[in-house]
């Protein structure tokens, strides 16, 4: 009888500690780098802008053409995307389960001049608190993903992703691009 009284309690309590052992994991802050990053300033080959309708840096071939900061949890992932067909598929697995997203993504790769532009989809973790900004810095063969957000809460209850669609110069994207 005490062992089962034991149990009882000890089941739920490991249950609960393993919960928040798993929730914690997924909250630190980072960016598609590995760490958290602000947005950095104006380096010349940093194409920074604020989320929404691509208004706000970098120049019109180096915008944000989409930009959502939630709790969902998109695998991480990154690619370039040359044609449209690449943007169509990326928005297919990107966003399966929110037609809205797809549509913008698809409707940003019809605005393309995929002669001149090319797009470079990320979606990474960013922890506890939600991206306010993204930007993709360019240095080499090496593409990075920089995040500004707030410090995060002191409890948290869900990891943030980020998932941004940037407009980039054709000629700004190195051949073998290594993403950071």
């Amino acid at each position: 009888m005490v062992l089962t009284t034991t149990v009882r309690r000890t089941v739920p309590a490991m249950a609960l500690a393993a919960s928040l052992v798993v929730l914690g994991t997924g909250c630190g802050g980072r960016s598609g780098s590995g760490g958290a990053h602000p947005v950095p300033d104006s380096a010349p080959d940093t194409a920074t802008a604020s989320h929404g309708s691509g208004a706000g840096g970098g120049t019109d071939a180096d915008r944000v053409v989409f930009f959502s900061a939630a709790p969902k949890d998109p695998a991480d992932r990154h690619q370039v995307l040359h044609d449209a067909g690449e943007v169509t598929r990326y928005a297919a697995a990107f966003a399966e389960h929110d037609p809205q997203a797809q549509a913008r993504i698809v409707a940003a790769g019809r605005a393309t001049d995929f002669t001149r532009q090319v797009l470079v989809g990320w979606t990474a973790a960013t922890g506890c608190s939600a991206a306010t900004t993204a930007a993709l810095a360019v240095s080499g063969d090496r593409l990075d993903l920089h995040v500004s957000q707030p410090k995060p809460p002191p409890e948290c209850l869900a990891a943030f992703h980020v998932s941004v669609v940037f407009q980039v110069a054709r000629e700004r994207i190195p051949a073998q691009p290594v993403f950071g």
